[in-house]
């Protein structure tokens, strides 16, 4: 079972062929604060092989930042620092849960391809090693996915049997107006899981354009703003500092949730319910109060079916108060999560948006990175790309994903070889039931295929 708000999908290359990576293809970069331990490599000979199965162990039972600096080349390690790796390794983990190597094969002497079997679904893994030192210099983790439609109808066809409720977008962004190309049930306010989290980015662009706060500004970690994972930020001591672009792009890379908490009550709940409003959300009243991830796991892990009932028909006001009240008892433990594997209250305890909804906020935030002043936001935007896709035909991605059982919400920022920015986001919700993630990637990276080629697409 997911214990965590967000998918982060296993994956991010710099292309999307499926020859081994050359270059560090982590899904995650390191806030600018991570710590790099430094060590002697191990004694040679280090083969593909041998540092496979240092993998493979350093996923099931953690590693550490002098363990990663022994065994990964300092190409890779220039792009994804130990630090991070480490948190990758933990995240990964997290999401597939125990899993078996069902094959692996060297095709050359310097490289791994593997199939892991995971709770979740299989996952290929692609290692290659520096041919002198033997130090791994490329690793890919490549969700196994779905069949890919050939044409929207198809995508729509599918997402019918995915799920009881969907929604499917492919739209032109134009000077941050969303003009759609393909849509499906557009308009359709699904549970969006950890996608929220671009409302909350939004707010704080906002903040720091108003001169309130500041990238470069220091936040220490509160305790009674730590939440549950995913993420790091959790495991932080408490007065732990980090800058708000560090949090920020933990936040959106890793969907951390500790760093989205503090980042949501620095900017301020009405801040990031406003930020909904500029965005021309479609029915704001649906995230009044705007949820924090502490709170959704209080609402749904923490408390007797009658309270929770008692919020959800509660007024905004009333809302508000009870929210205040949870805040002041213990987070729940990550335990009381071990059975919660299908949706559970997705229809009016989450955070619900439209396909049009966030097409509009993606449009919002592109807008305010023209701006010196959030110019930043592109880049905190694009640390996890979500899948691999060719480098060539996009040379700007940018992914935010979501889910808990039942909700899944994969969206994408993201620029054509030929300049035209697009939006593609498909949502599904299985109120009494779970969503296959591999077949829900299948359909989404169809979808963008059906516009990667500029001299064919609409």
């Amino acid at each position: 079972m997911r214990a965590h708000l967000a998918l982060i999908l296993l994956v991010v290359a710099c292309g999307g062929t499926e020859t081994p990576p050359t270059t560090a293809t982590i899904p995650i970069v390191a806030p600018p604060d991570a710590a790099v331990a430094t060590e002697t490599p191990p004694a040679a000979p280090l083969t593909p092989g041998r540092q496979f199965e240092w993998v493979m162990k350093g996923i099931k039972d953690g590693t550490t930042e002098a363990e990663v600096t022994a065994h990964f080349h300092t190409s890779f390690l220039d792009r994804a620092p130990a630090a991070q790796v480490v948190a990758f390794f933990v995240e990964l983990k997290r999401q597939i849960g125990e899993f078996t190597v069902v094959s692996s094969a060297e095709p050359d002497a310097n490289h791994v391809l593997a199939v892991l079997q995971g709770q979740g679904g299989r996952i290929r893994v692609s290692l290659g090693t520096d041919a002198l030192s033997g130090l791994i210099d490329s690793l890919l983790f490549k969700p196994d996915a779905g069949d890919k439609p050939k044409t929207f109808d198809d995508a729509v066809t599918m997402a019918k049997k995915l799920a009881p409720k969907s929604s499917l977008l492919v739209a032109k962004l134009d000077k941050g107006v969303c003009k759609p190309v393909h849509a499906f049930e557009t308009k359709s306010e699904l549970a969006i899981g950890s996608t929220f989290k671009l409302y909350v980015l939004l707010g704080l662009a906002d903040q720091i354009a108003g001169k309130k706060l500041a990238w470069d500004q220091e936040l220490a970690v509160r305790d009674d703003w730590k939440s549950l994972p995913s993420g790091v930020t959790q495991d932080d001591p408490v007065g732990t500092k980090h800058t708000i672009k560090a949090l920020a792009e933990r936040m959106i890379s890793i969907s951390d949730n500790t760093a989205t908490d503090h980042i949501l009550f620095t900017v301020g709940r009405e801040k990031v319910e406003a930020a909904l409003k500029t965005a021309k959300h479609a029915k704001p009243a649906l995230n009044t109060p705007f949820l924090s991830t502490r709170d959704l796991f209080a609402l749904k892990l923490g408390v007797t079916e009658e309270e929770r009932e008692r919020y959800v028909k509660a007024k905004p006001a009333a809302r508000r108060k009870l929210l205040t009240e949870l805040a002041a008892k213990p987070l729940p433990d990550i335990s009381s999560a071990e059975g919660w594997t299908t949706g559970r209250h997705i229809e009016d305890l989450e955070w619900f948006a439209s396909s049009d909804d966030l097409c509009g906020v993606l449009g919002q935030l592109w807008s305010r990175a023209q701006k010196p002043v959030n110019a930043p936001l592109l880049e905190v935007l694009s640390k996890n790309p979500g899948v691999p896709l060719d480098a060539a035909t996009w040379p700007y991605i940018a992914f935010k994903g979501g889910s808990e059982p039942g909700v899944l919400n994969l969206t994408w920022l993201l620029r054509r070889a030929d300049g035209q920015w697009f939006v593609v986001s498909t949502g599904f919700n299985a109120p009494a039931g779970a969503v296959d993630d591999a077949a829900a990637i299948g359909i989404a990276t169809g979808l963008i295929d059906l516009v990667s080629d500029a001299a064919a697409a609409p």
